[in-house]
């Protein structure tokens, strides 16, 4: 199985419900070679062998609380090393009781919207008796549930807005906003990055690399009838020593053309870590993630 992230949830009663549902997206992952990791408690991991036989042999099963949480700061940081150049990996987890929902949305949020083009399988298991908000959070930030008769949509899916904060808890504190009017000022924004990115523990040609990918980003963003009179948004956010986060903001412009390879992003990927284009009907985003 090939392609970006699939994201989905999944809400059970106890470890033989977890195991039902979770089984036939675990056997088709098994079935298209995935590396497949399954961190949950005892009783559905032996429900779980019982349901998948010798394939479980496949899997690996390591503690429930070897895994970052959604509402954790360095969750997608973890995320992104769990993926692989040369095939998929397909992630099971558990939320805890102690995990806070708000976070825990902003976290899950952050995955679609950042690291969408990743060849990761996620399921996301929330106990149907725990706090009512994390709940409603898990049903709101995944677009598909994993089931007893396999994937289905989700009808309590949200999107997350292109205006959706994001929290310095995941991406750090803003280090630099800076607003410009068309693609005549990208030098300010250039500057900005340049800046941040060298407190955020960037060097040389990875400084260069960063305002490279930002600039860009920043031409996308505004590609459409009149790109000189398009106002434009940077915000930067920084996490010393690990990652910088830049999001910029401008009209929805004319359909992009995907160009030879299908990526319309292609020509920036090689300058940074991820990058991510985000559309709704009166905006385009472009985010990109700096590693350091």
């Amino acid at each position: 199985m090939t392609g970006g992230l699939v994201h989905l949830g999944l809400v059970f009663d106890g470890p033989e419900d977890l195991a039902a549902s979770a089984a036939p997206t675990l056997r088709r992952a098994l079935d298209g070679g995935d590396e497949v990791v399954v961190a949950a408690d005892r009783g559905t991991v032996r429900n779980l062998r019982e349901a998948l036989g010798p394939d479980a042999e496949r899997i690996a099963f390591p503690p429930p609380a070897s895994l970052v949480r959604p509402s954790e700061p360095d969750f997608l940081t973890t995320v992104r090393r769990w993926a692989r150049p040369d095939r998929r990996t397909t992630v099971l987890g558990q939320y805890l009781p102690t995990m806070s929902a708000r976070a825990c949305g902003f976290g899950e949020d952050a995955l679609g919207v950042v690291l969408g083009d990743l060849p990761l399988t996620l399921i996301c298991c929330c106990r149907r008796d725990l706090d009512p908000e994390l709940l409603a959070a898990l049903r709101r930030t995944h677009p598909q549930l994993a089931t007893a008769i396999g994937v289905t949509a989700n009808p309590d899916y949200r999107a997350p807005a292109t205006t959706s904060p994001t929290p310095a808890a995941l991406w750090g504190a803003v280090a630099g906003r800076v607003g410009v009017h068309g693609l005549a000022d990208l030098g300010r924004l250039r500057r900005c990055v340049a800046e941040v990115a060298a407190r955020a523990g960037l060097e040389g040609d990875a400084v260069r690399a960063a305002v490279l990918a930002v600039h860009e980003a920043a031409v996308h963003a505004v590609r459409r009838g009149e790109p000189d009179h398009a106002h434009l948004t940077l915000e930067v956010r920084a996490l010393p020593g690990q990652t910088l986060f830049s999001e910029l903001t401008g009209p929805h412009g004319i359909p992009v053309q995907q160009g030879p390879s299908g990526d319309p992003l292609a020509h920036l990927r090689p300058f940074c870590a991820r990058a991510v284009v985000h559309e709704e009907p009166e905006r385009r985003a472009v985010r990109v993630l700096s590693s350091v």
